[in-house]
Protein backbone atom coordinates (compact mmCIF):
# COMPACT_ATOMS: atom_id res chain seq x y z
CA UNK A 1 0.00 0.00 0.00
CA UNK A 2 1.50 3.47 -1.25
CA UNK A 3 1.01 6.15 1.47
CA UNK A 4 -0.27 9.76 0.34
CA UNK A 5 1.85 12.54 1.06
CA UNK A 6 0.70 15.43 2.95
CA UNK A 7 1.05 17.38 0.11
CA UNK A 8 -1.92 15.49 -1.85
CA UNK A 9 -3.83 14.77 1.33
CA UNK A 10 -3.30 19.51 1.57
CA UNK A 11 -4.50 19.82 -2.03
CA UNK A 12 -6.95 17.17 -2.03
CA UNK A 13 -8.84 19.07 0.83
CA UNK A 14 -7.80 22.42 -0.69
CA UNK A 15 -10.01 20.86 -3.86
CA UNK A 16 -12.73 19.99 -1.96
CA UNK A 17 -12.96 23.18 0.02
CA UNK A 18 -12.91 24.64 -3.37
CA UNK A 19 -15.92 22.72 -4.59
CA UNK A 20 -17.92 23.24 -1.78
CA UNK A 21 -17.36 26.53 -1.81
CA UNK A 22 -18.29 27.43 -5.28
CA UNK A 23 -21.74 24.63 -4.95
CA UNK A 24 -22.43 26.69 -2.18
CA UNK A 25 -22.10 30.11 -4.03
CA UNK A 26 -23.93 28.97 -7.01
CA UNK A 27 -26.89 27.86 -4.59
CA UNK A 28 -26.65 31.94 -3.10
CA UNK A 29 -26.68 32.95 -6.31
CA UNK A 30 -29.62 31.27 -7.21
CA UNK A 31 -31.22 32.03 -3.73
CA UNK A 32 -30.08 35.95 -4.73
CA UNK A 33 -31.79 35.62 -8.01
CA UNK A 34 -34.86 34.03 -6.21
CA UNK A 35 -35.17 36.32 -3.51
CA UNK A 36 -34.73 39.52 -6.19
CA UNK A 37 -37.28 38.10 -8.29
CA UNK A 38 -39.91 38.08 -5.38
CA UNK A 39 -38.80 41.48 -4.25
CA UNK A 40 -39.81 42.93 -8.11
CA UNK A 41 -43.37 41.09 -7.55
CA UNK A 42 -43.72 42.24 -3.99
CA UNK A 43 -42.42 45.64 -4.78
CA UNK A 44 -45.15 45.16 -8.24
CA UNK A 45 -47.88 44.02 -5.40
CA UNK A 46 -47.25 47.12 -3.16
CA UNK A 47 -47.47 50.01 -6.12
CA UNK A 48 -50.82 48.12 -7.37
CA UNK A 49 -52.01 48.41 -3.77
CA UNK A 50 -50.16 52.11 -3.28
CA UNK A 51 -52.27 53.50 -6.60
CA UNK A 52 -55.61 51.63 -5.47
CA UNK A 53 -54.92 53.28 -2.40
CA UNK A 54 -55.32 56.81 -3.94
CA UNK A 55 -58.39 56.00 -5.96
CA UNK A 56 -59.70 54.62 -2.67
CA UNK A 57 -58.51 57.81 -1.15
CA UNK A 58 -60.13 60.00 -4.36
CA UNK A 59 -63.64 58.39 -4.41
CA UNK A 60 -64.08 59.00 -0.58
CA UNK A 61 -63.30 62.88 -1.05
CA UNK A 62 -65.27 63.17 -3.62
CA UNK A 63 -68.01 61.08 -1.84
CA UNK A 64 -67.28 63.37 1.63
CA UNK A 65 -67.83 66.60 -0.87
CA UNK A 66 -70.89 65.37 -2.35
CA UNK A 67 -72.08 64.98 0.95
CA UNK A 68 -71.34 67.82 2.37
CA UNK A 69 -72.83 69.58 -1.10
CA UNK A 70 -76.15 67.67 -0.13
CA UNK A 71 -76.29 68.55 3.32
CA UNK A 72 -75.40 72.78 2.08
CA UNK A 73 -78.44 72.00 -0.30
CA UNK A 74 -80.93 70.56 2.38
CA UNK A 75 -80.18 73.18 4.85
CA UNK A 76 -80.59 75.62 2.17
CA UNK A 77 -83.94 74.30 1.00
CA UNK A 78 -85.08 73.97 4.96
CA UNK A 79 -83.97 77.90 5.24
CA UNK A 80 -85.91 78.51 1.98
CA UNK A 81 -89.30 76.83 2.78
CA UNK A 82 -90.05 79.79 5.35
CA UNK A 83 -89.37 82.86 2.96
CA UNK A 84 -90.53 80.94 -0.17
CA UNK A 85 -94.05 80.28 2.25
CA UNK A 86 -93.75 84.29 3.24
CA UNK A 87 -93.62 85.05 -0.31
CA UNK A 88 -96.74 83.05 -1.35
CA UNK A 89 -98.86 84.56 1.43
CA UNK A 90 -97.51 88.01 0.26
CA UNK A 91 -98.42 87.33 -3.21
CA UNK A 92 -101.53 86.37 -2.43
CA UNK A 93 -102.52 89.62 -0.93
CA UNK A 94 -102.85 92.09 -3.94
CA UNK A 95 -101.07 95.16 -3.04
CA UNK A 96 -98.75 95.49 -0.43
CA UNK A 97 -99.57 97.85 2.44
CA UNK A 98 -97.04 101.01 1.59
CA UNK A 99 -98.82 101.17 -1.67
CA UNK A 100 -102.33 101.15 -0.12
CA UNK A 101 -101.44 103.61 2.72
CA UNK A 102 -99.87 106.12 -0.73
CA UNK A 103 -103.06 105.52 -1.99
CA UNK A 104 -105.38 106.19 0.85
CA UNK A 105 -102.89 109.50 1.04
CA UNK A 106 -103.38 110.43 -2.76
CA UNK A 107 -107.17 109.60 -2.22
CA UNK A 108 -107.32 112.56 0.45
CA UNK A 109 -105.60 115.18 -2.62
CA UNK A 110 -101.89 114.99 -1.34
CA UNK A 111 -99.35 115.30 -4.11
CA UNK A 112 -95.91 113.33 -4.29
CA UNK A 113 -93.55 116.04 -2.26
CA UNK A 114 -96.54 116.45 0.17
CA UNK A 115 -96.44 112.22 0.65
CA UNK A 116 -92.69 112.93 0.62
CA UNK A 117 -92.71 114.73 3.45
CA UNK A 118 -95.11 112.55 5.42
CA UNK A 119 -93.43 109.27 5.13
CA UNK A 120 -89.46 110.95 4.82
CA UNK A 121 -88.52 109.93 1.57
CA UNK A 122 -86.93 111.65 -1.04
CA UNK A 123 -89.79 113.14 -3.49
CA UNK A 124 -88.60 111.10 -6.41
CA UNK A 125 -89.24 107.71 -4.38
CA UNK A 126 -92.68 109.13 -3.51
CA UNK A 127 -93.54 109.95 -7.17
CA UNK A 128 -93.08 106.08 -7.95
CA UNK A 129 -94.63 105.04 -5.10
CA UNK A 130 -97.83 107.30 -5.79
CA UNK A 131 -96.95 105.27 -9.88
CA UNK A 132 -97.28 101.85 -8.49
CA UNK A 133 -99.99 102.81 -6.25
CA UNK A 134 -101.97 103.42 -9.15
CA UNK A 135 -100.83 100.88 -10.97
CA UNK A 136 -101.33 98.53 -7.98
CA UNK A 137 -105.13 99.68 -7.68
CA UNK A 138 -105.95 99.82 -11.46
CA UNK A 139 -105.12 96.15 -11.67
Amino acid sequence: MKLISPTAVLFCLFFLFFVVTLVKALVLKKQKDFFLLELTETKGSFDKMKEELKNLHEKQDKSEQFKNNLTAAQLTTQLQKPRLSAQTLRSASSIPEKYNFVHSLIQKNMGSEEIASILSISSHEAEQLVTLSKLGKAN
